[in-house]
């Protein structure tokens, strides 16, 4: 197992992001080094938010991908051991961010012995990355038999009426079902909604997108065929938490300078079975505010095919 003690590696970290689960810092050069330590190039600091995590579930799920997906589109992680003084540190830089969602201000880091390295996707000089999450990449079998929603859309609808947090996904405003839809004019009109890119635009829409976004869907279906409100066993429990973790992953497309395009999927840790009724709440919401029965969504697929 590596260790990652920033002074005798000459590395400091900067604050990068943060999502409900995890912190992620950029690794720099500190003092008069000018690049990181190569096995440290390309690659981000990611510290859980959550305490009393075992070390070997910071890689949760992983081998699970490998075993789904090409190597080459996955974010690559590597455990790290912590050196033992890192959590004030770590907070005096958490503190001082400038970038924090404002929904974020308050969370610090609560300490661990262990980190995670993962593939930094940020693009350089004359390089564009686009982030997706795919989302439910097939309907809710909870949905009613008439929707006019698809479970992303009714969700996006939802918050847009409650006043809630925009989040990318709504701001981006795509049907996840235009994504892998057999009608390349429909992939593309959900391409045109993630980038105006010409060259994404054609890998979103092309092969290689659409073998992962179809495995993904494959997966949803395969792991979840009866819906979060339906009574689960504990076998069934364990392929929902999967389900679930896939319908939010994260797409990263690095479009290259010389045109070359790489994309891996990240966000892939297993969900806990402590979400479920929170993912149950949700979704009876939708059922019984009618949000999947909404006409007149010019975004979903669904309500544009009647």
């Amino acid at each position: 197992m590596a260790v990652v003690t920033l002074d005798s590696l000459h590395c400091r970290l900067e604050y990068l992001n943060e999502g409900g689960a995890n912190f992620i810092f950029r690794i720099l050069p500190k003092g008069d080094a000018e690049e990181v330590p190569t096995r440290l190039r390309k690659k981000l600091l990611r510290l859980r938010k959550h305490t009393a995590i075992e070390p070997k579930d910071l890689l949760s799920g992983q081998q699970e991908w490998q075993a789904i997906f090409p190597p080459d589109n996955l974010v690559e992680h590597e455990l790290v051991t912590l050196q033992p003084d890192a959590v004030a540190d770590v907070n005096d830089l958490i503190g001082e961010a400038s970038r924090r969602p404002f929904h974020r201000v308050g969370n610090l880091w609560p300490g661990g012995t262990h980190g995670v390295l993962v593939t930094d996707m940020s693009p350089g000089q004359n390089e564009l990355l686009i982030e997706l999450k795919p989302k439910w990449l097939a309907q809710s079998p909870n949905a009613p038999r008439n929707a006019m929603r698809c479970r992303t859309c009714a969700l996006r609808a939802r918050r847009a009426a409650d006043g809630a947090i925009i989040t990318v996904t709504d701001a981006q405003g795509f049907c996840p079902l235009d994504l892998v839809s057999e009608h390349p004019d429909n992939r593309g009109l959900a391409a045109a909604r993630l980038t105006d890119d010409p060259r994404a635009r054609e890998f979103l829409v092309g092969h290689e997108a659409q073998s992962l976004f179809r495995t993904l869907k494959e997966h949803q279906q395969r792991w979840d065929p009866n819906g979060v409100l339906a009574p689960a066993c504990e076998s069934d429990s364990r392929s929902l938490s999967k389900a679930m973790t896939i319908r939010d992953c994260t797409l990263f497309v690095l479009v290259k300078s010389d045109g070359e395009i790489e994309a891996k999927l990240g966000d892939l840790d297993v969900k806990g079975l402590d979400k479920l009724a929170k993912w149950r709440a949700s979704e009876q919401g939708l059922i019984d505010g009618g949000w999947y029965i909404g006409v007149g969504d010019s975004i979903c697929a669904l309500s544009r095919a009647e």
